[in-house]
């Protein structure tokens, strides 16, 4: 870097003949909010014609105008192959005479106010850019995450958007991202692969790569308003997608401005009556039709304690824990308003009587619970507390050990992504960690599936070959799933208790003996009961129950229509 080089915000955008009226539009919006007088705006021409530079450089003088040297890159850049290589690389590029913020907007941005805000995000953290709804995993090829090396605790996040990002070339990350996302784009397979997924967004899956990696480095916090696509509540600073027919006059861009504002207002609208149904509506229908209570017994003697639920909500998935003097119940917290669960750890005394109410923190920001959680698997292991829960709208099953007691937690390692898995246990058998769980697959109910490893903090889970022959599949209602607890016997085989409702979901449990768990084989069958858990027998109405010493903990639906 040199420093004559400028500090002056600059941004860039590009545009071809089809686009030529559109990025009118976008330079108008700039010179609405001052920023042909703050900025140094760079056009990049990717074939524009001679009446569309003339009238440019006419009515906005203010605007530098550059060809695209299209035949000094690979063909994968060619506009014709569609992989938009040629953004990141004109990003690259203008980096290597830019020391200061620097930003893209694709031609079809309207901006709706200075970049005052942008520019306070960018210097701040080096990277601006709007989020997306679509996560990762689900907008990039698998070829392209796994060449960029994408850890699996990043897949689920949800994408920014390209079409609008800024980067501070003043910050090491700021620099370090424009370098790469141009210096990738170079390479065909990390952004257009041979025969890429349908759903992948080339420039933009590669950015998100390199973000992600960020993210997992702690180089970038993971929050950052929405863009204004299938959004309730988009960021007021700009409006993408504005495309404009060639053909209309300028002095036409106010009546064209009002109608896109108009489609865009109804969009927000839609996802707002769209939201609200999700929840407040579905959360209605849900507080009619289903409810849990939690009950603690004491052992022996049987005497029984219900705790009661929040106000507008229930606990279920009761995991029962002692530690250093205390008693401590991790449930499921139910919130009928938001239609979905949360993680929460509730203090006991001695005589069962809730002492705190704490909600469980799942650390670093990147794994932050957006989604439902539930069945919060807590054990004990060398030492140190750890706990798996269900997060299946992320597609993945994360290991957590406990940082503070009881209520902060931080990631050690996703151990398994890709499958929407529910209720999974871990059980150390024959010197092997298998994972238990329940999978939804793309048709049909949810099945039981295994994953192994020799590792558990740094082997690979494999998977299991009863994956493939969807044991428990004909059943309705979350049969198979566990329930609770999973209990080595003295011959060797293990206890495992599973949900078993044939009528409606949380309407019993089944105890299983696994005869046989290895790499390769998986054998269980029905049994009367599981010692470790008395009075808890087939048919009990709970769809889980564990225990700490002389308590056992367990659920029951005790409202069903």
């Amino acid at each position: 870097m040199t420093d004559n080089r400028s500090t002056r915000p600059l941004v860039l955008t590009a545009a071809d003949h089809r686009f030529a009226r559109t990025l009118m539009q976008f330079l108008l919006s700039a010179e609405r909010h001052g920023e042909d007088r703050r900025s140094r705006v760079v056009i990049h021409d990717l074939g524009l014609s001679e009446a569309d530079r003339q009238t440019i450089r006419k009515r906005f003088g203010w605007a530098e105008l550059r060809l695209f040297p299209f035949a000094d890159y690979p063909p994968h850049l060619q506009l014709a192959r569609g992989s938009y290589a040629w953004k990141p690389v004109i990003v690259s590029a203008a980096a290597q005479e830019h020391s200061g913020p620097l930003f893209w907007f694709d031609s079809g941005t309207v901006l709706k106010a200075p970049l005052d805000a942008a520019l306070a995000v960018v210097e701040q953290r080096g990277f601006w850019g709007l989020r997306s709804q679509g996560p990762l995993a689900e907008k990039c090829d698998p070829r392209v995450l796994e060449a960029l090396d994408v850890p699996l605790e990043m897949r689920h996040m949800r994408e920014f958007a390209a079409g609008a990002v800024g980067f501070d070339l003043s910050t090491k990350l700021g620099r370090r991202l424009v370098e790469d996302w141009g210096r990738h784009a170079l390479i065909p397979g990390h952004i257009l692969p041979d025969d890429c997924a349908p759903y992948h967004k080339h420039d933009q899956a590669l950015l998100n790569c390199l973000l992600a990696r960020a993210m997992f480095a702690g180089e970038l916090a993971n929050d950052a308003e929405e863009i204004d696509i299938s959004s309730a509540n988009p960021s007021r600073l700009i409006a993408t997608r504005n495309y404009v027919p060639a053909g209309y006059p300028l002095w036409a861009d106010p009546a064209l401005r009002a109608r896109a504002a108009a489609w865009k207002a109804g969009d927000r609208l839609y996802h707002k009556v769209r939201h609200f149904d999700d929840t407040r509506l579905d959360g209605r229908k849900r507080r009619r039709q289903d409810h849990f209570t939690v009950t603690l017994r004491q052992l022996p003697g049987g005497a029984e304690t219900a705790i009661a639920g929040p106000r507008d909500g229930y606990y279920a998935d009761p995991f029962i824990i002692r530690h250093d003097g205390g008693l401590w119940l991790f449930v499921e917290e139910f919130v009928y308003p938001q239609d979905r669960g949360f993680l929460t750890v509730l203090g006991l005394d001695e005589t069962l009587r809730v002492t705190s109410t704490q909600a469980v923190t799942l650390l670093p920001d990147f794994v932050a619970l957006d989604s439902h959680a539930s069945f919060p698997c807590v054990f004990a292991l060398d030492g140190a507390f750890y706990m798996i829960p269900e997060t299946h709208q992320r597609r993945a099953i994360d290991l957590y050990v406990c940082e503070a007691w009881p209520a902060r937690w931080r990631l050690v390692r996703r151990l398994v992504f890709g499958v929407d898995a529910a209720d999974s246990m871990l059980v150390r058998h024959d010197g092997l960690w298998f994972l238990i769980t329940s999978v939804q697959g793309a048709v049909g109910n949810r099945h039981l599936e295994i994953y192994f490893s020799d590792d558990l903090f740094a082997g690979r889970f494999t998977p299991h070959p009863v994956n493939t022959r969807n044991v428990y599949g004909d059943n309705r209602n979350g049969t198979g799933r566990n329930a609770g607890s999973i209990a080595p016997q003295p011959d060797g085989s293990l206890l495992r208790l599973m949900q078993d409702s044939p009528n409606h979901y949380g309407e019993g449990i089944r105890p299983m003996r696994v005869r046989i768990l290895s790499a390769t084989e998986f054998l269980e069958e029905p049994a009367e009961k599981i010692n470790f858990l008395p009075g808890i027998t087939a048919g009990f109405p709970t769809h889980h129950a564990t225990r700490a010493g002389d308590i056992l903990a367990y659920d029951t639906r005790d409202r069903v229509r």
